[in-house]
């Protein structure tokens, strides 16, 4: 999706970190799980991240995600999606060639 706006981690009125995409979501969240924990669990608290991805167009993550709370399990939720989204890109691309 083109023009498509990033999620800001915020703390406090300041931006803390950003993220264009899913792997860069991952990232940021692991970063602020060992760096800031309290944004972290606010955004998934509110449900920040799940409207995010809501709007991102993401319906299996916003379904595995909708309702956690809990930073670990948040985490392997996106990364097992980042992970099975790798492996079916390198599959399609394997098939194509």
């Amino acid at each position: 999706m083109l023009g498509m706006e990033p999620f800001y981690f915020t703390s406090y009125d300041r931006v803390i970190g950003a993220a264009g995409n899913i792997r860069e979501l991952n990232k940021e969240m692991k970063r602020l799980a060992r760096e800031d924990r309290g944004a972290l669990e606010y955004h998934l608290a509110c449900g920040h991240i799940v409207s995010w991805l809501e709007y991102t167009d993401e319906p299996e993550l916003v379904k595995n995600l909708g309702g956690v709370k809990n930073i670990e399990e948040a985490i392997r939720v996106v990364e097992s999606y980042v992970a099975r989204s790798y492996m079916m890109h390198s599959m399609r691309r394997g098939r194509m060639h």
